[in-house]
């Protein structure tokens, strides 16, 4: 009955809502096989929330396109993408890499820019965008607000003259979902000993 009485909207998030953003992402994201692989299992929860709530926290600052979708008041669904000007991998910034390192540990912040090198090898992000993180609430999964999500993310693009966006997947089942919406396979990589598609999105069709 919510969602048909409730309107929905995309829109980017503001800072008090980041808080709220992060907790759709663990949801999400809590068994993810990179973050799994690299994260301690002791307090896997408590390190991954800290993870996230640091990248969240640098990509607003870095004004970053971090999206929302609302159902009336409530945040259901979130998305980040990163631009051509956000540094990634070795180029990281320090207080990032200090930050992040002292919430989950410094092998997983290596890793986790370890992937994103490995990604930058074999996509090129001039004039275009990654998507670090896509999530649905898990009381709104399976009922269209992730293709929402998407289609918002890909209008946004082609409104911001973005040539293409590229995303890790790491699940067989989002391959499907994200092919759905027109995404293709560009190769595979693999670190910590997981292996991740990287999948793009191009508007020019190339």
């Amino acid at each position: 009955m919510e969602a048909a009485t409730c309107t929905t909207e995309v829109r980017q998030l503001t800072a008090e809502e980041l808080k709220l953003a992060n907790s759709v992402l663990l949801n999400a994201y809590v068994d993810d096989p990179f973050f799994r692989a690299v994260l301690p299992s002791a307090e896997y929860e408590q390190r991954l929330r800290a993870a996230l709530r640091e990248e969240l926290q640098e990509l607003w600052q870095r004004q970053q396109p971090l999206l929302g979708v609302f159902l009336g008041d409530s945040l259901i669904a979130v998305a980040c993408l990163l631009n051509e000007h956000y540094p990634l991998g070795l180029t990281r910034f320090w207080n990032w890499r200090l930050k992040m390192a002292l919430g989950s540990g410094w092998k997983p912040a290596r890793q986790w820019m370890a992937r994103e090198d490995a990604l930058l090898d074999n996509y090129n992000l001039h004039n275009n965008w990654l998507l670090q993180f896509i999530a649905v609430a898990p009381a709104y999964q399976r009922k269209g607000f992730g293709d929402l999500m998407l289609r918002a993310i890909v209008q946004h693009s082609q409104q911001c003259q973005i040539n293409g966006i590229a995303t890790l997947v790491y699940r067989p089942e989002l391959m499907t979902w994200f092919g759905n919406h027109q995404f293709r396979v560009l190769v595979e990589i693999n670190e910590a000993d997981v292996v991740a598609t990287i999948c793009t999105f191009s508007s020019t069709g190339d």
